[in-house]
């Protein structure tokens, strides 16, 4: 009993120094334990196409030429990789810290796809920051671009990973989630393994950068990384978040603090897959129904406003019908609906001709035909 006594003193010790907004996130609801076994999302072989100029690269838009038996897509903005039916990946873009993965340092521009050597076994691939990680048929994960995620969060000499390696201690990798500063992998077991920058508690309450799996997480069957927290629907379909709170994404008032322990965000229920921009994050339910909270600075939250505001509370995105995926590219967000149209809303830099200004509302992108998954300004459209 004694030892109860002084626990529970301790803790009330805790949170009688700490701010408002930490005993917010410390004392917020936990969700619910939960058994998941996510697969690797399997898309049938399809056609990429860029439906608005990158940044940094070639102006091209329209269908890519040599990319039309792709069965994954990843932008970083300034590169674009893809991984092909036979398991191999290529790109094109600007080489920047190496993302080309073609060996060269130099930044140099690639104007049309080059194979990435050494690669015939991916399923997958997804952006983080100036990287791309490749998940493995068999789990693993191999990673190029920026050598300090590349070296599995070990900072070193170079700047520079231009060649695909492995990442030591990651396996049984079914998904990435994309990032900018750090790598969050979801596993086969419904856990996370993460490296990278932890300024924010994404990954966990441990120090230090190397890789790591995330403790006293629910089962969790979709992950996303809105930059300052990590957000994950669970095999539940509660919606978790933990890291900082700063812009609201841990759906906590009063906004800031920062916890490594993952809280339920609100009444979600049903939800089947997460996504997050900068700041801001977003669920889908299972009657395909579009969730969004976090910063809503260009209209990212579809509701219409434009200033840089934040809501702690997800609030369906009006104007969409049902959808079957949705995604994010720093404050754009993207639906695609049951019949595989790609509605947008947000940013209007990331929508090429509609650059003049936000898009307060979901709008339909015309395509040569139905999408399947969007990363930056890159579709892969249905074979």
């Amino acid at each position: 009993m004694m030892v109860r006594v002084l626990a529970g003193a301790a803790a009330l010790g805790v949170l009688s120094g700490c701010s408002a907004a930490d005993r917010a996130v410390l004392t917020a609801p936990r969700c619910t334990d939960a058994d998941a076994a996510p697969l690797p999302v399997r898309h049938a072989p399809g056609q990429v196409v860029a439906f608005a100029p990158a940044f940094s690269t070639p102006e091209v838009t329209g269908p890519i030429p040599g990319w039309d038996d792709v069965v994954s897509v990843a932008d970083t903005g300034h590169t674009v990789a893809v991984v092909r039916t036979d398991g191999t990946v290529s790109a094109y873009g600007l080489g920047h810290l190496g993302s080309l993965g073609d060996g060269v340092r130099a930044r140099h521009v690639v104007t049309a796809p080059r194979s990435v050597p050494g690669i015939t076994d991916a399923v997958s691939v997804h952006p983080v920051g100036s990287a791309f990680v490749v998940v493995r048929a068999d789990g693993t994960v191999l990673i190029w671009g920026d050598a300090f995620l590349a070296n599995g969060g070990v900072r070193g000499g170079e700047q520079a990973q231009p060649s695909p390696v492995p990442v030591p201690g990651v396996s049984r990798v079914v998904d990435v989630a994309t990032g900018d500063l750090q790598a969050l992998a979801l596993r086969t077991d419904g856990r996370v393994t993460g490296w990278g920058i932890n300024l924010t508690d994404v990954l966990g309450d441990r120090q230090g950068t190397k890789v790591r799996t995330l403790r006293d997480r629910p089962g969790l069957v979709s992950i996303a990384n809105a930059g300052g927290a990590g957000i994950g629907a669970t095999g539940a379909g509660e919606v978790c978040a933990w890291g900082n709170n700063v812009h609201g994404l841990l759906g906590v008032e009063p906004r800031g603090g920062q916890t490594p322990s993952a809280v339920r965000v609100g009444s979600l229920s049903g939800i089947v897959q997460v996504a997050a921009g900068t700041d801001v994050a977003f669920a889908l339910d299972g009657a395909g129904a579009v969730w969004a909270w976090g910063r809503g600075a260009q209209g990212v939250l579809g509701e219409g406003d434009t200033s840089d505001h934040v809501s702690t509370v997800p609030r369906r995105v009006p104007g969409l019908p049902p959808a079957r995926w949705i995604g994010a590219y720093g404050l754009t967000a993207y639906a695609i609906d049951r019949d595989g149209g790609l509605w947008a809303w947000g940013s209007g830099l990331v929508l090429g001709d509609l650059a003049s200004g936000a898009v307060t509302a979901p709008m339909r992108i015309d395509l040569p035909g139905p999408a399947v998954m969007v990363s930056g300004h890159h579709a892969l459209l249905a074979g």
